[in-house]
C-alpha cells in the first residue's frame, strides 16, 4: 500500500467514527510511524509502505477511532518548540496555555530576584520550558499526583535549576516566597465534563473538574499565594477572567489585568502585590 492510499483509508476510517480532526490525525499517525514530518508525507506520495508501517498505523488508528487522545496514542506532544512525553495521567497541554508561558516569561525579565513555581505541572511543560528560558533562576513544579510527578521527571530533561515536588497546591513548599508563581490548574465547571468531546473525557478528571464553579483550585491556591509571591499568573475558563480578578484583589493582589487568546476570549490573569 501506498502513503497516500493509506492517508486516504486512515482519513476515512477516522471521520466515519467521529474522531477530532481527521485528516490532521491521520497526518500524525502516517508521519509518526514513518518518522518523517506530516508534510513530507506528500513529497513521496507513492511510495510503497513497509508492513510494519502499515500494522502500526492501523492499530493507533483503532485506538483513536475508540476515543483515546492522539497524544496518548503517539506518547508526545509538541508545546513551545519542544517535545514532551504525556501519558493518561497527565493533561494534554493546549497551545492555549504556550500564552502563559509566554506571559511568565515576560514578567520574569521584569520581577525581582526570587524562584519561579508552576503549580499543578502535570508533564512538566511550563516548568521546563520556563527553567530553559530563564536557565539564571530556581525553578520548582509541583502536583499532587505521583504519577503526573513521574512523567514529569522524564521530561526534566537534567535541567540543574529545576527541581519538582510532591504538593497539594503549596502545601507543602519549603521555599518561603517567590518572584512568580504560575498555574493550569482545572477550571471546569463539574457540570460541562459530561458534554466534553469523548477523547478529552479520556483525560484524568482531577486536571479537568474546578468544582461547581470551576473555581474551586484556583480559589484555594490564590488565598494560599497571598504574601508568598510578587505576581501570579493563571490561565482560566471563559468568562471567569472578571471574577478572578475580584478574588485576587481581594486576597492582597491589587493589581490585576487580564489577557486575551487568539480566540478573543480572556484567558490569563496576572495578580501583582505590592510586596
Amino acid at each position: 500500500m501506498t502513503r497516500i492510499s493509506l492517508l486516504r483509508r486512515t482519513i476515512d476510517r477516522l471521520t466515519r467514527s467521529a474522531a477530532e480532526s481527521p485528516r490532521s490525525t491521520a497526518q500524525w499517525l502516517l508521519a509518526a510511524a514513518l518518522g518523517i514530518p506530516p508534510l513530507s508525507l506528500y513529497t513521496e506520495p507513492d511510495r510503497v509502505l513497509p508492513p510494519d508501517c502499515l500494522h502500526r498505523v492501523e492499530t493507533w488508528t483503532d485506538r483513536c477511532a475508540e476515543g483515546e487522545p492522539l497524544a496518548y496514542v503517539l506518547g508526545y506532544v509538541d508545546f513551545a518548540d519542544q517535545r514532551f512525553r504525556v501519558t493518561p495521567s497527565t493533561l494534554i497541554p493546549r497551545p492555549e496555555t504556550e500564552l502563559l508561558l509566554e506571559v511568565a516569561t515576560g514578567l520574569v525579565e521584569i520581577l525581582p530576584p526570587g524562584p519561579i513555581l508552576d503549580v499543578g505541572t502535570g508533564c512538566g511543560t511550563l516548568a521546563v520550558s520556563l527553567a530553559r528560558r530563564a536557565p539564571g533562576r530556581a525553578v520548582y513544579g509541583s502536583d499532587i499526583d505521583p504519577s503526573a510527578l513521574a512523567v514529569a521527571e522524564a521530561n526534566t530533561q537534567g535541567l540543574p535549576n529545576l527541581t519538582l515536588y510532591r504538593a497539594d497546591l503549596l502545601k507543602p513548599i519549603p521555599e518561603a516566597a517567590f518572584a512568580l508563581i504560575i498555574a493550569n490548574l482545572p477550571y471546569l465547571p463539574t457540570s460541562a465534563l459530561p458534554q466534553l468531546p469523548k477523547n478529552v473525557q479520556r483525560e484524568p478528571r482531577k486536571a479537568l473538574d474546578g468544582g461547581p464553579d470551576g473555581l474551586l483550585l484556583i480559589r484555594s491556591l490564590i488565598t494560599q499565594a497571598a504574601g508568598r509571591c510578587c505576581a501570579l499568573a493563571l490561565e482560566v475558563g471563559d468568562h471567569q477572567a472578571d471574577r478572578v480578578r475580584e478574588l485576587l484583589e481581594q486576597a492582597g493582589f491589587p493589581r490585576s489585568r487580564s489577557l486575551q487568546d487568539l480566540s478573543g476570549m480572556d484567558r490569563i490573569v496576572i495578580g501583582e502585590s505590592d510586596g
